[in-house]
Formats: C-alpha cells, structure tokens, sequence
C-alpha cells in the first residue's frame, strides 16, 4: 500500500503544479460537495418514494372527503382481515424455518478459511440470485401430482395415489423458505463472522460443557445478528407475492396478491390504496418494536452497527431477566443436550457439514431439476426425463418473443444498473465521509426501499408516475428499477468505504493531486471490485423485478420475469426450463467471475502491503 502511495505520488509530483479548474474549485467547498454528491440520492428517495407514498395515503381516504371507510373494509370484512392474519401467520412460520435453518451453516461459514469460504458461498449464492420465478417455477415441478416427491412416494410404496401438495399452505412455507435460507446465511453471517471463537474456547477452559458453552456464550453474542435476520426476512415475507400466487391456493392467498387484484383487475384503486397503507403501518409497527431490541441499520449492514456505541438496551436487559428466570431449566437442558450432543461435538463438526451440505442441497436440488428438464425429449414435464433431446434448446433459439424480452430485460437491467450505481455510489460517500446530526436517520431513509413491500412501491409509482405523464415509458420503468437497487448498492459501497484506507487521499492531494483526480486514480480503483459487486446486486435486482415492471411496464415489450409470468400460469413445459437454465448459467458465471476478481484484487492488495 505504501508502494502505490509513493507511486502515484511519484506521478503527480512530476507534473507541474496546475490551477485548479472551476469543478476542483467547486469541490473544496464543503456544501457545494455536500449538495452535489447527495444530490441525486434525495431527489430519488424523495421523489419517487416520499411523494408517490404521500400520493396513495392521500388517495386512500379520498383526500379532502376524509372518508376512511375503506380502512374500515379492510378490517371489517372477514375476508380481508383473515388475509392480513394469515399474511402475518406464513410470514412468522417462513421466518422461523429460515433462520433455525441457516443459523449452524452461518456458524459454519465463521470458521471457514477463505478458499473455503469462497467455494460453499457460491452454492448459497447462485440460489440467491436466481430469479424468484424459477424458483418458484421448480417448485411447482417437484411438488406437483406427477411431480417428484409423489412419484418418489408411489414407487417406495408410501401411497397408492398423488398427494394434494401443490396450491397448499405446504408449498408455499417451502417455496418461501427456498427463498429466505440465503438470505438469513449471509445476514448472520455477517454479524457473527466478527464474534471471537476464543470467548466459547475460554468457557471451556473454565469447566464449562460445550453445550454451556454455546448456550450461555457464543449464543447471546449471536442474538441481534438473528433479531436482524428475522426482521429482515418477515418484513420482506408479508409483502412476498410470487411464491403465494404460484404455489398456494385460494385459502394461501396473502396481502400482496389483493393489493394487485383490487389495483389491476377490480379496480378499486380506494381499497387498493387503504390495503397498501395498512401494510406499511404493520411494517413500520414492526421495525419500530425491532428497534428496542437492536440497531436497525444492523439489519442491513452490520458494518454500520458494528460501528455504532449504543447498545440495544431493551434487548439487554430482556436477556439478563429471562436467564434469570428460566436459570432451572436451562441447567436441566443443557445436561440433557450435552448428553444427546457429546458424540457430535468434535474438532471438525463432521456433522456441521454433513448438514451444511444437506442444506446446500436443498438450494440447489431445485435449479438441478430444471437444468436437467431442459434436455427433456418429452413434450411434457416429465421426471425424470424420458430419453435426452435439444429440442427445447432449439425451441428457445427460434422464440423470437424471447428473445425480445430478454434483450430488453438485459437493456433495462444496464440502464438500472448504471443509474443506481452512481446514485448509490455517490450516496454512500455522504453518508460515510460526511459528519452531520441525524447521519442515522437519513442512513435508514435511503434504505427504505429494503423495508417498505414491493407492492406498496409499485403501487405508489404507478400512480404517481400517470400524474406525471411517464407512466409506460422506459425512463419511468428505469426509475421504478433504480430506486429499488439504490439501496443495495449503498450497503456494498458503504461497507467498502468504511474499511478504506482514507490516508491515501491526503497524500496524493499533498502532492498536486486536484480532488477528481484523487477520485478517479485512487479511489476508484481501489474500489473497483465493491463497484462491480453493487453494479451486479443492481442488474441481478433489476432483472429478476416483476411487480414494478406489471404496473409501470405499459405497452413496452414484456420483460422476461412478465414473459415468464405469462406463459407459467397457463402452461408448464421444457421450454421455461430452458429459459430458466439459461438464466441460471448466466448467473452463475456473473457470481463465479466477481468472486474471482475480489480474489484476485485481494491478493494483490495483499501483495502491496506487505512489500
């Protein structure tokens, strides 16, 4: 590091001193900057997110006539407020699976070295980003009538007929959970990876049993990474509309899907508008009762509460009287655990990754299936396939409907991608760099795109943006997509910023450095591969978007998710497995190429620091 700063100082102090030019200039001072590099970032949040939300809030109780009855429909009919209930009861039971589920492959991940740690991420991650739909469009194979499970419970002789799997509560708890296990990993994971193993070795060392402990230790230390994972994950599952719609019946339906119907097919926008607010209130109920317990800005980036003093006190002090309290029993269980557990608990957690990898299996059994189904010979869906063919590859090469629709997915995703990486990038050196009151709040308002639902979002654009005359256009369509990609760019950016070496700044400026020169030769390029990361997260969150692209997309082509949308609800044949493959290979490659650039930019900066 200290190489290529006498580098590039070497450079610049060779040229000789220039007058700063006008933007240079402009750049020294502190508002201007200040102004110029928010900028962007408040004229989106609030733009297209503060206004279009006022705008429904407004429309819900008909403006000036005040007439809130549409609220009182919501909760008055039975029919809608046991849709709110059961929203509420499959996102508490999804949440619960999700992160017991993740929570020991998280504790793996830990203690993983980075080759590793490289490797088993990248059979997290490819699930992860897969689009929904093929997810969605996987599950529906394998738990169909003559899907996998029943046809592999007929012939072990289990059942004489198809189990009713599909459009139940079953599958769509499965679906979801499919979805959430990534998310709940990595979310803990990057809480707990800052956790000292040592504190659980040294309570061992005192006499400790290693179920004590786990238990009494390492345990409570991994608490708000699992508060932090679970809020995440039932904020985001109350508003889930495409697993439900897929996979559930008429008695699975949840909030989300009668927000669409009453917006798009019944067309009473009133309800419409009343049903997205009343979810947004349980979603800031919710993230407010979260508050007492740990940081909020943990839940989307540890690295910000990690650098945080203030402690969650209710959580704390919830924790020290419920010890005391359940003290008795909590003795009994773990004598009774460390009895059950003792033949596991060995140096390398053999069973760790015994179910680490059942895990993994799980993830990815289901993008396996639709690989494999993609070179079916049959012209149904059919497992396993009857014989090999490459008919629905050549199927695929003709569709020029697809073909339309990827290349303008694939178009908007770059224009998405582009937008919000600058946006976001800029957004996350204010956020970062700057000093000013109330920095915490304004952290969480641009990410509040992560906390409200997608469908209140979509809602709230596809009103605003008809007032606005953009409503069909591409450049309104490019907006809806930003501003749900912002965020995630904000988080990787603002992580990298918070572990960069500031001190290479000043002295290249010492050495005649103008500010934008600094920018582009020294800190970008050291940015470079959280850069392509946030670019990535933006294109991959762009491409997989359905419900924004349904209200905002108008007569422009169809977008692949709103093709893929289309053509499942009518018919499932190899040729969406073929698209879905397709899909699931260019993800594939986009993740195992950025894990092999940070690789190698880590070795180099490794490289330079210690010569």
């Amino acid at each position: 590091m200290n190489m290529l700063t006498s580098k590039t100082a070497g450079s610049m102090g060779s040229q000789p001193a220039q007058r700063p030019d006008f933007m240079s200039s402009l750049l020294l001072n502190r508002w201007i900057k200040g102004g110029i590099v928010a900028g962007p970032l408040i004229i989106l949040m609030v733009g297209f997110l503060f206004i279009p939300l006022s705008y429904i809030v407004w429309g819900s109780f008909e403006g000036l006539k005040f007439n809130f009855s549409h609220y009182t429909r919501v909760f008055s009919s039975d029919i809608n407020f046991n849709i709110l209930l059961r929203t509420l009861q499959i996102g508490l039971i999804v949440t619960v699976i999700s992160v017991t589920a993740a929570y020991p492959v998280a504790y793996l991940l830990t203690k993983l070295k980075a080759g590793a740690l490289s490797t088993v991420s990248i059979f997290i991650l490819i699930p992860l980003f897969t689009a929904f739909l093929i997810r969605t469009y996987a599950w529906m194979i394998i738990l169909g009538r003559e899907g996998i499970i029943n046809n592999a419970l007929i012939w072990l002789g289990f059942t004489s007929s198809p189990l009713p799997l599909l459009n139940t509560t079953f599958a769509v708890v499965v679906g979801m959970a499919h979805v959430f296990i990534p998310t709940a990993i990595f979310t803990m994971y990057s809480s707990m990876v800052r956790i000292d193993h040592e504190f659980a070795r040294a309570a061992q060392i005192l006499g400790a049993k290693p179920v004590q402990a786990f238990l009494r230790v390492y345990l409570p230390l991994t608490l708000p990474a699992v508060f932090s994972a679970s809020i995440l994950i039932f904020i985001t599952a109350i508003g889930f509309y495409i697993t439900p719609a897929l996979l559930g019946g008429p008695s699975d339906t949840m909030i989300s899907q009668l927000i669409v119907a009453q917006m798009t097919t019944l067309l009473n926008f009133e309800l419409g508008y009343a049903s997205s607010i009343v979810l947004l209130l349980v979603t800031i109920c919710i993230l407010f009762v979260a508050s007492f317990f740990v940081p909020l800005e943990m839940i989307w980036s540890a690295s910000t509460a990690a650098s945080s003093e203030d402690e969650p006190r209710a959580a704390a002090r919830l924790l020290r009287h419920l010890k005391r309290a359940i003290a008795p029993a909590l003795l009994v269980t773990e004598t009774v655990l460390h009895g059950a557990t003792r033949p596991l608990l060995t140096h390398n957690a053999r069973w760790l990754w015994a179910y680490t990898i059942i895990v993994l299996m799980f993830l990815t059994a289901p993008l396996i299936v639709v690989v494999i189904l993609s070179f079916s010979s049959s012209p149904f869906v059919v497992f396993p396939p009857p014989g090999f063919s490459l008919q629905w590859w050549d199927k695929l090469a003709n569709a020029t409907e697809w073909h339309r629709s990827f290349f303008f997915s694939a178009q908007l995703g770059i224009a998405s991608a582009f937008v919000a990486t600058i946006i976001g990038t800029m957004g996350a050196f204010w956020l970062v760099r700057t000093k000013f009151l109330f920095k915490k709040m304004l952290f969480l308002f641009s990410l509040s795109p992560l906390m409200v639902p997608v469908v209140i979002i979509a809602t709230s654009l596809y009103v605003f943006e008809a007032r606005l005359r953009i409503l069909g256009t591409f450049g309104g369509l490019v907006m809806g997509h930003v501003l749900l990609s912002v965020p995630y760019v904000i988080v990787v950016m603002a992580a990298a910023l918070r572990n960069f070496d500031e001190s290479l700044e000043p002295a290249a400026s010492v050495h005649g450095a103008r500010p934008l020169q600094v920018l582009r030769f020294i800190t970008l390029p050291i940015l470079k591969p959280a850069l392509l990361t946030a670019g990535l997260l933006a294109f991959l969150t762009s491409f997989d978007e359905l419900l924004v692209g349904i209200f905002l997309l108008g007569r422009q082509t169809p977008t692949l998710p709103i093709k893929f949308w289309g053509d499942i609800k009518y018919q499932i044949d190899p040729l969406l497995s073929a698209a879905s493959t397709l899909i699931v290979i260019l993800v594939a490659a986009s993740i195992i190429t950025v894990q092999l650039v940070r690789a190698r930019h880590n070795a180099r900066t490794a490289a330079s620091t210690a010569e």
